[in-house]
């Protein structure tokens, strides 16, 4: 698990002077990749290899208003991974620890051009290794 903190920007906030919900998705993309860079490995190693890992399915549970001046606090964990999908997991909390919101993500590798998935074992055995280590701790 990791964690970031977040400070809310004006210009990610609406009318109301409260974060525009689909701005959410970028602090669990920042939780996401410094997640994993601190796991020892970044997306950018994949993407000058020829792959990309897109995002195929994205759940959100809003609970609270965030709002500019605020901090997100962001934990991110993998929950779940086989050798062609990770669903990371992520609580968000304000600078005053009560909860913001719940939500998942949900990953596949594939392949620049033919968007075709591939199995991280065979083309990242590092990744592959990393969740399996991060999912079953010894």
């Amino acid at each position: 698990m990791h964690m970031v903190q977040i400070p809310v920007r004006y210009q990610e906030t609406d009318m109301m002077g409260i974060v525009y919900h689909a701005n959410y998705l970028v602090y669990l993309e920042i939780a996401r990749t410094e997640l994993l860079r601190q796991l020892g490995v970044e997306y950018k190693d994949m993407e000058e290899a020829g792959f990309v890992s897109p995002v195929t399915n994205v759940s959100m549970d809003y609970k609270r208003s965030v709002t500019y001046g605020d901090t997100v606090h962001v934990r991110v964990w993998v929950d779940q991974y086989s050798k062609i999908r990770t669903i990371y997991g992520y609580e968000l909390t304000n600078q005053h620890g009560e909860l913001v919101g719940t939500a998942t993500t949900t990953h596949v590798v594939v392949k620049r051009g033919d968007f075709k998935p591939i199995r991280l074992d065979r083309e990242f055995p590092k990744w592959h290794e990393m969740y399996l280590n991060v999912m079953n701790p010894v």
